[in-house]
């Protein structure tokens, strides 16, 4: 493959872009019109720099020197040398990341396509020191952790510019164009300029800690979570909102991550068992975990600060059990990727598979959904270690701060490693610092299927070989002679152990089953059984009465059973069992709990009528369209006193008051969490347009009062004798009795009318309700309070 720098515009490999420095020099100096020696010696020291781009002494090329020479003789001491390629103009690929290196002191940024390292920027203090570098706002951050130093990095001089001192024990969160430092301990937020590092009005202080990791959105809003509260508090531009309550009661604080999944926070509160999504103004979905991840320890359940996409892993990291919640469909996952020998760090998602850092070998476990099986281990560094882990432009990034090499992946699981140490790169770094040795000359190999990297292998699953493939597949090691000068001998083929021949292979096992929730089903999936083949499978575990489709699989699958039937209030595990044509039969292991239903969406439709007289409020909706028959109903915002059977999809309320306005909150849920709530207001008020009614043209006005009564109160107006216009009446009220002037009628009903701006009463004797005849209140009209 021709080097990408050499290759012309249409044959560029993407994202890696060539670094043309005389051009450039030359373009620059032509804009600004500059000459005289300080141009033409700048131009010299561009053609240097150039120079040793173009013919830097490697294996290949021997006269680089004698050109270098010739280059330098012309310049003289133009060119610097120093640690990397001190003062190149730097060209950073635009699908990358910064990745920090503890050891060196340094922030190196890869190509995320090809794995190069195309910049480096010096730390300076912050070797040997544990960093976080923050890369999702508008500006590149890295805190120094141990002493509180908070640098800004220049992309485009790869340089460290303006920097502050903070406190130690901080936590550096950015999105958007804000960011922030968390201090988990004091329980304060302090917001920060990203340019110049220094702070921005006075920290908030939260009154609670510890405070849990906290995340900014692409927007901006801080989301902090407070467990002793049992709330997350938004930040949104920069400042703080009410706080959220994500957690029940409870003797001891609740444990709380936050997680932006596809950029929507994200609240997992292990204790309590759920994963609720956040808005501004409240929470939304909510769904329940298996009880393998609620009884895990405290402080052994892993979830990610971020994942590309809807789906949230959680890991119990010490049995191994693992669900992945899709916050968008509200289905539930559950997995297994093995539990002995092993110390996980925080998984994450790219794509259909799970990558699962084993920090005690330096490898990535790989759990593949659709294939529901652990499939080939990714090698990062092949030693004991943290592991790191995020997704940025679509790759997933893998780095072990205190190790040389890290890795980038892509969706179709092919990896690039990244060298950090490599020294043959853009710096911003000054000449005579003393740099810390970097790589001791060795490559990992490019990706290929002979690179001889050898990986301790863990353990395998049924049916699934656990060593790695790709670039980390290991290859058999040459034989040694002990004696200078002997030939190696020829490796002897190895006796053959276990069985004989003869003996037929001993069945195994299908994988360990994985289970999904669906509405009204769960899908079963397994990974077939190795060696052996069997004459098919039956699934185990299904409730009483339940459907299982198929019934029984043949040796060439398809290896998913679906299952419909059993309670939403229930959760059922699964086991898969092989048949053999010898009548033996092998047993899977038992997989993660499920249930047959997915947390229902809220309620759609919602109306609303008033009973005779009002005071009260009669409800009804329409069931989510994923409710199952375990979905029930909470209705909240209108007093307790009300008629509401949960599993009906409407609702009684009384007594209330009228001429109030109520905002009810209608929420489904089930067995599987709580849906998206909906909130309907409610005006408990029933004003009716009537027109004023025998109204006798005999000269005499009708009075519009103040006061229900014409003993007190003043006179606000008059209707016309003759004259019946319609009128907006609120409601009806006792006052003193009144008598019609020509018909003689009796009555001590007025009505509570809008009158001029205001409100006003007149004698229902001229008000055209169905009783104003006989003295009695109207059904038509609601009496006042």
């Amino acid at each position: 493959m021709p080097d990408a720098r050499g290759s012309s515009e249409e044959s560029r490999t993407p994202g890696l872009r060539p670094r043309r420095l005389v051009d450039e020099t030359k373009e620059a100096d032509q804009e600004r019109g500059r000459g005289g020696f300080a141009a033409l010696k700048e131009r010299c020291a561009a053609l240097a720099r150039s120079a040793w781009t173009a013919v830097r002494p490697n294996r290949r090329r021997a006269t680089g020197y004698i050109a270098l020479a010739s280059v330098s003789a012309l310049v003289g001491t133009s060119v610097v040398v120093g640690s990397g390629k001190a003062g190149a103009v730097p060209d950073l690929a635009d699908v990358g990341a910064w990745l920090t290196s503890s050891r060196t002191g340094e922030a190196a940024h890869a190509n995320g396509l090809t794995g190069d390292v195309d910049g480096k920027v010096k730390l300076p203090g912050m070797g040997d020191h544990p960093v976080s570098i923050a890369q999702d706002g508008k500006t590149v951050l890295v805190l120094d952790e141990k002493t509180g130093k908070l640098v800004r990095i220049d992309p485009s001089q790869l340089t460290v510019e303006q920097s502050s001192r903070y406190g130690t024990g901080l936590q550096l969160v950015s999105g958007g164009r804000y960011a922030y430092l968390v201090d988990p301990v004091k329980a304060r937020v302090q917001r920060i300029d990203p340019v110049r590092t220094t702070p921005i009005g006075a920290p908030v202080d939260l009154g609670s800690g510890p405070l849990g990791k906290a995340v900014a959105d692409p927007k901006g809003t801080l989301w902090v979570p407070v467990p002793g509260k049992g709330t997350v508090v938004p930040f949104p531009h920069g400042k703080k909102a009410p706080g959220i309550k994500v957690a029940g009661k409870s003797s001891k604080p609740a444990t709380l991550v936050m997680t932006l999944a596809d950029g929507r926070p994200v609240v997992t509160d292990t204790k309590g068992g759920t994963v609720t999504l956040l808005k501004r103004t409240g929470s939304g979905m909510r769904f329940k975990l298996p009880d393998n991840i609620t009884k895990a320890p405290t402080g052994s359940v892993l979830v990610p600060a971020a994942t590309a996409g809807d789906v949230v892993p959680v890991l119990a990291k010490n049995s191994g059990r693992m669900a992945l919640v899709n916050t968008r469909t509200g289905s539930l996952t559950t997995a297994f990727v093995g539990s002995s020998n092993h110390e996980y760090g925080t998984p994450q998602v790219l794509g259909s598979k799970v990558y699962v850092p084993d920090e005690s070998n330096g490898t990535l476990k790989v759990y593949d959904t659709e294939e529901a099986a652990i499939t080939k281990p990714v090698k990062v560094t092949g030693k004991p270690g943290k592991l790191s882990l995020f997704v940025r432009d679509g790759l997933l990034w893998v780095n072990d701060a205190d190790n040389a090499t890290a890795v980038v992946i892509n969706s179709s699981g092919r990896v690039n490693r990244v060298h950090k140490y490599d020294t043959d790169v853009p710096s911003g770094r000054k000449p005579k610092e003393n740099d810390r040795p970097g790589d001791d000359g060795s490559r990992d190999p490019a990706p290929g299927p002979e690179a001889p990297n050898p990986l301790p292998e863990g353990p395998s699953g049924p049916g699934r070989d656990d060593t790695p493939s790709g670039p980390d597949a290991p290859a058999e090691k040459p034989g040694r002679s002990d004696k200078p000068g002997k030939p190696v001998p020829k490796p002897k083929d190895p006796k053959p152990s276990g069985p004989d021949e003869d003996e037929p292979a001993k069945p195994q096992p299908p994988g360990v089953p994985q289970a999904e929730s669906g509405s009204g089903v769960i899908r079963v999936s397994f990974a077939p059984s190795s060696g052996v083949k069997p004459t098919g499978y039956r699934l185990k575990g299904a409730p009483p009465g339940a459907e299982v489709k198929p019934g029984r699989t043949g040796p060439g699958g398809p290896f998913t059973f679906e299952v419909n039937g059993g309670s939403c209030d229930q959760q059922y595990t699964f086991t898969v069992e092989a048949e053999f044509s010898d009548g033996q039969k092998v047993e899977s292991g038992r997989s993660g709990p499920a249930r047959p239903c997915v947390a229902p969406g809220q309620p759609q439709n919602v109306k609303y009528t008033f009973p005779q007289g009002g005071k009260g409020i009669d409800l009804t909706w329409q069931a989510p369209a994923n409710a199952g028959n375990g979905t029930t109903y909470t209705v909240t915002g209108a007093g307790p006193d009300q008629d509401n059977n949960p599993r009906n999809t409407q609702a009684t309320l009384r007594n209330l008051r009228n001429f109030q306005t109520y905002n009810v909150t209608i929420a489904a849920k089930n067995g599987a969490g709580s849906g998206g709530s909906v909130v309907q207001q409610v005006n408990l008020s029933n004003t009716k347009t009537i027109r004023v009614a025998d109204n006798v043209n005999d000269g005499d006005d009708v009075g519009v009062r103040s006061e229900p009564t014409t003993q007190g109160g003043t006179r606000r107006g008059s209707i016309p004798a003759g004259q019946t216009p319609e009128l907006k009446v609120i409601c009806q009220v006792k006052g003193s009795p009144e008598e019609h002037d020509t018909h003689k009628w009796k009555s001590d009903v007025w009505d509570r009318i809008e009158w001029e701006g205001g409100t006003a009463y007149i004698s229902d004797l001229w008000v055209g309700t169905s009783n104003h005849r006989e003295g009695k209140f109207s059904p038509e009209v609601w009496q006042c309070d």
